[in-house]
């Protein structure tokens, strides 16, 4: 269960292009340009069709520099130097409520959704539906407005999208509820969700043989990019091992064994010997399922809305007659292994290492010896098996069965965790403690002659279980003694003045942890799925109103971010920097993050727009700024990017609905 993106090298804390607000000049050189991907920096696709436009606008703004208000100009100062800033004086202005689904009951219309009466644990006052049990997961997903599916879509567009990512967890975890799956399975042990009766059909329209065998017909597909093709088998020497049967680039054979080998060097997947393989007992692992599946895709993007990390997948088409395709291992990531078609068989084992932070190499026969497995059971069409990181796990296809196998494989929290994050905040910690003005400690030197007494084989062993002849013995005032306690002495006091400078770099530490969060936040924005809006969503924003160029932002203009999360606002070298994942590819990394540079003083307009999420709308004119100008060109700049949602208002602010 390899994913895709655990031989990418941990998120790099590089220096992105930048794509510069329209009254910043551009810093992007060719060079930067052409480490990001050739053009991935400069202006992003969404606001290029505005560029014409705007240019006499901006051309006027441009030549006079405008004046901040003082509190402002402060505002920005404190931000500069790490302080609360604008957080403690922004002003946020919510002029109109949504009412969202808060539970009770919908009307029901024959089509009616089911209610769940169990509160969710990081919501406790919040309620909200459960498809019904022979409705397909796909549905509240794609939310297709085909007359048989009208009336569940038009329900579940009551939710938020918070709400509807719940929504769609709990579809798949059900009957478990999310508050007993966090609290008694997340990262602790697996779950094992049988699907019933009525059910059983909730993954279709997901994935399917037939979908994979066009995908392969219609698409270009490589080997280590797109797919895998993999067996477990006995080798020469009667050990059994998994062999992966890609077929490698002739001129680097040796390259593509190391896992050096780049996409131009991919070999490209020939269909017939594809399917041979498969027909020969081989698996075919799809490293990215959702780059030409919506549903997927879909699924993937949802579900980033409620773990809040990236969501990733593998998927896994096994043929008949015990077939297996990789040998017991475990993994670096949570998952979530959907049985779409067919039946498998897992062995899951007690971790050797609980929650490790790569993924293991493959166990032989040998290694499990006298390893039982806690669970022993066949996957059967619905099921759904969560494993946490380090469970250690093996599958394959039922000896009896002509039927083949198709699972999901959903992978969340690589690489997300506390280390993680400690792993960025305590080199910068020790840098920024080295070099304060107001303390020289870090920078003194270590105290003369500290190897004589400190090391390892100057370490006092303390042994309890000493005899009591020699314990006094060991007490008696002898000059070998009274050396040792001498020792002694000196090793406490290096240790107190280690002690000392390690905590104070734990303080400079902890009042970095909000800006290494910001780089947390700018990896998850750079990895993440691009948004996967629903037709309502699209309609209103730059992407899906093809009126949008003749549609001015007004003053009573009503806006909000489209998704929660999709921007985040963060401080680098005296700029505000707006990121976002509206321009991602489905495929890990595809494309280069293009940020948007603003100045300081735009800082709590910013943050009023990225932070107002459904069902809250709030108006340009409320925004905190100097001008009304300024407030049109911020709001502009982001609804160009496609993370805006926008309402007009008439004379009287009422809204006027672009659903309609």
């Amino acid at each position: 269960l390899l994913c895709p993106r655990c031989s990418v090298p941990p998120f790099p804390s590089c220096i992105y292009p930048l794509v510069h607000h329209p009254k910043s000049k551009s810093t992007m050189t060719p060079a930067s340009e052409e480490k990001h991907g050739g053009g991935g920096g400069g202006m992003s696709r969404a606001a290029k069709k505005r560029a014409k436009k705007k240019q006499k606008s901006l051309d006027t703004n441009s030549s006079t520099k405008r004046p901040a208000s003082p509190e402002i100009e402060n505002s920005a100062s404190e931000l500069h130097h790490g302080e609360k800033g604008f957080r403690n004086k922004k002003i946020k202005s919510i002029v109109e409520k949504e009412e969202p689904y808060l539970g009770g009951e919908f009307q029901d219309d024959g089509d009616a959704c089911e209610h769940l009466s169990a509160h969710r644990s990081s919501s406790p006052s919040v309620q909200f539906p459960t498809l019904p049990s022979n409705t397909p997961i796909v549905d509240s997903l794609l939310l297709k407005d085909a007359s048989s599916k009208l009336k569940l879509a038009k329900q579940l567009e009551c939710l938020t999208a918070k709400q509807r990512a719940a929504c769609l967890f709990q579809a798949i975890l059900a009957p478990t509820t999310l508050e007993e799956f966090y609290n008694e399975y997340w990262e602790k042990k697996p779950l094992l969700v049988r699907a019933t009766t009525s059910n059983r059909s909730r993954y279709s329209g997901l994935l399917s043989l037939e979908s994979i065998k066009t995908m392969t017909k219609k698409h270009s597909l490589y080997y280590g990019r797109d797919l895998n093709v993999t067996k477990y088998k006995k080798g020469p020497d009667g050990v059994k091992r998994r062999v992966t049967l890609d077929k490698l680039p002739a001129n680097d054979k040796a390259s593509a064994k190391s896992g050096d080998n780049t996409e131009d060097e991919a070999t490209l997947v020939e269909t017939s010997e594809l399917w041979s393989n498969y027909e020969a007992g081989c698996t075919i692992r799809l490293l990215c399922p959702h780059k030409y599946n919506d549903a997927v895709q879909s699924l993937l993007s949802t579900l980033e809305t409620e773990l809040q990390c990236m969501i990733g997948a593998n998927a896994y088409l096994t043929p008949p007659r015990s077939s297996q395709g990789f040998a017991p291992h475990y993994d670096d990531i949570e998952a979530f292994c959907l049985q779409l078609q067919g039946s498998k068989r897992w062995k899951v084992y007690e971790p050797t290492f609980k929650l490790p932070r790569t993924s293991s190499e493959d166990f032989t026969p040998e290694d499990l010896e006298g390893m039982e497995p806690v669970m022993d059971i066949t996957l059967e069409e619905g099921d759904l098996l969560y494993m946490p990181r380090g469970w250690i796990h093996q599958a394959c296809t039922l000896k009896d069965n002509n039927q083949h196998s198709l699972h999901l494989t959903v992978s969340a929290m690589q690489q997300w965790a506390w280390v993680d994050l400690l792993e960025m905040v305590m080199p910068d910690a020790v840098e920024a403690a080295a070099m304060s003005d107001s303390s020289t400690s870090l920078r003194q030197g270590l105290p003369r002659g500290f190897m004589e007494y400190m090391g390892v084989m100057y370490e006092e062993t303390k042994d309890e279980k000493l005899p009591d002849s020699l314990r006094r013995l060991t007490e008696e005032e002898t000059e070998e003694n009274i050396h040792k306690k001498e020792i002694a002495i000196l090793q406490d006091r290096f240790r107190a003045e280690a002690k000392k400078r390690i905590m104070m770099i734990a303080k400079t530490a902890l009042d970095m942890v909000d800006a290494t969060c910001d780089l947390m936040a700018k990896r998850f924005i750079s990895e993440r799925q691009p948004p996967a809006l629903t037709a309502s969503e699209t309609a209103l924003t730059s992407i899906g109103d093809d009126t949008a160029n003749a549609k001015p932002i007004l003053p009573n203009t009503l806006c909000r971010l489209i998704r929660p999360g999709v921007g985040r606002l963060v401080l680098e070298d005296g700029k505000a920097v707006v990121f976002h994942c509206a321009d991602n590819s489905r495929e890990y990394l595809g494309n280069p993050v293009s940020p948007l540079e603003f100045e300081m003083d735009d800082g709590p307009a910013l943050e009023q727009l990225l932070t107002t999420n459904e069902p809250d709308w709030i108006v340009v004119n409320d925004l905190y700024h100097d001008t009304i100008e300024d407030k049109i060109a911020i709001t502009q700049a982001l609804y160009d990017e496609g993370i805006l949602a926008i309402k007009q208002a008439d004379e009287n602010g009422r809204e006027e609905d672009q659903k309609e």
